[in-house]
C-alpha cells in the first residue's frame, strides 16, 4: 500500500511540473548580459546569464522576477524588466550614455585574425558595443573564454565569439593571446 502511494505521488509531482512547463510563455532578453539568478532577488547568487535577443520560456512573473527553468538548477530568476514577447532587433541602439562626441572612435582599427582568451589575472571581461568604456556592455566573458580578434587599435579590439555569432569591442590589455 505505501509503495502504491509513493508511486502515485511521483506521477502527480510529475504531472504537475509537466503542466508548469506546458504553460510556460515565451518571451525574448532585451537586455544585454542579463543575469539569471538562484532566487527573486538582486542578493542571490549569479547562476548565469542570457544575451540579448535569446528565447526564455517563463513559467510566471511576480514582483518584477520572471522565473524560468534552468537547467541543472531548476528554477532561475531574471529581473522582468529585461524580457520582451517581441524579439528585439539585434543591434541595440545605443543610449545617450553610450554615445560619444568624438567622431573618430573607430578610427585606426586594422584587421587581424587571432585566437585569444580572457586573461588569466581577470576574473571578467566585458564585451562592449562599442570601443570606449562608456558603451553599453554586450556581454560578459570570463576566464579562458576563447574569442577571434578580428581588428584591433592599440587599446581595443573588435571580437568574436565563434560559438554565438556575438561581436563586440574588449580592451586589448584584458585579453591573452593563444595563437
Amino acid at each position: 500500500m505505501k509503495k502504491k502511494l509513493g508511486l502515485m505521488l511521483v506521477i502527480a509531482l510529475l504531472m504537475i511540473s509537466v503542466c508548469a512547463l506546458a504553460s510556460a510563455t515565451t518571451y525574448y532578453v532585451t537586455g544585454n548580459s542579463v543575469r539569471v539568478r538562484l532566487g527573486p532577488s538582486t542578493d542571490s547568487e549569479i547562476i548565469g546569464h542570457y544575451s540579448r535577443g535569446e528565447r526564455v520560456e517563463v513559467q510566471w512573473i511576480s514582483n518584477g522576477w520572471a522565473c524560468i527553468y534552468y537547467g541543472s538548477y531548476g528554477d532561475g530568476y531574471i529581473s522582468s524588466k529585461y524580457l520582451s514577447k517581441s524579439k528585439p532587433s539585434s543591434n541595440p541602439k545605443p543610449s545617450s550614455s553610450t554615445t560619444t562626441t568624438s567622431t573618430d572612435i573607430y578610427k585606426n582599427f586594422v584587421t587581424v585574425n587571432y585566437q585569444v582568451i580572457v586573461n588569466p589575472t581577470n576574473n571578467y571581461v566585458n564585451m562592449r558595443w562599442a570601443p570606449t568604456k562608456s558603451a553599453q556592455v554586450v556581454r560578459i566573458y570570463y576566464y579562458g573564454a576563447p574569442l577571434t580578434v578580428i581588428a584591433e587599435n592599440g587599446t581595443w579590439c573588435q571580437v568574436r565569439d565563434e560559438t554565438t555569432g556575438t561581436v563586440g569591442f574588449m580592451m586589448k590589455s584584458l585579453l591573452l593571446r593563444i595563437n
